[in-house]
């Protein structure tokens, strides 16, 4: 196997990116938790060396992975979905767009089979998907809570509602646009509630 090819990659991104793109085959084809960084250096076509370079890890080429994807999702979900209307309404289409995206692309619903949801669950704190994920879904909206840790929360409640709709999705589109609707986006523009401590003084 020649390496060549990657002694002229300038660019460190378009390296990343054809890397991230070699790892989504070997994830595909021998499951996210099972490919090896080996697997993705064969997809890839470049030497161990050269994966090492941009990712120390498994867990750091999985997190790398998986943000671009979100960030992916985020950024064509403001042309996909309604940019304008009550807060509510483009919110839930926002998400039912993002579940859609990903069970519609091979390469990422593999990661919510019962073998693989492992790795999902463990990158669920990732702060950078996180805040990728609560600002595709609120971007230009008004009325949404904001400031750093509560938007740290609402991507945590809104990222495990995903990944839970994900893992155990209904056999009725309707029931689930209905747990959305009333269940996620409710508790995800609900005003923070305090403390408990504080809660339990007043």
């Amino acid at each position: 196997m020649s390496y060549n090819g990657w002694g002229r990659h300038e660019n460190g991104d378009v390296a990343v990116d054809e890397i991230l793109d070699a790892a989504g085959r070997a994830f595909a084809v021998h499951g996210v938790a099972k490919a090896t960084m080996i697997d993705v250096c064969r997809y890839a076509g470049c030497s161990r060396a050269t994966l090492y370079r941009y990712f120390d890890n498994r867990t750091m080429l999985h997190s790398a992975y998986v943000n671009r994807a979100a960030l992916r999702i985020a950024e064509r979900m403001g042309d996909a979905t309604p940019a304008t209307g009550p807060a509510p309404v483009v919110i839930a289409e926002r998400i039912l767009y993002g579940i859609r995206s990903v069970r519609n692309d091979p390469l990422l619903a593999v990661w919510f089979t019962p073998e693989n949801m492992a790795v999902p669950i463990a990158l669920s704190r990732d702060s950078e998907v996180l805040a990728a994920l609560t600002a595709g879904f609120t971007d230009g909206l008004d009325g949404v809570p904001r400031g750093s840790e509560d938007t740290q929360r609402q991507g945590r409640w809104l990222l495990r509602s995903i990944v839970s709709l994900l893992a155990m999705p209904t056999d009725d589109p309707d029931e689930e646009r209905f747990l959305v609707e009333n269940y996620i986006v409710p508790a995800l523009l609900a005003e923070p509630a305090g403390p408990a401590d504080e809660r339990t003084r007043t």
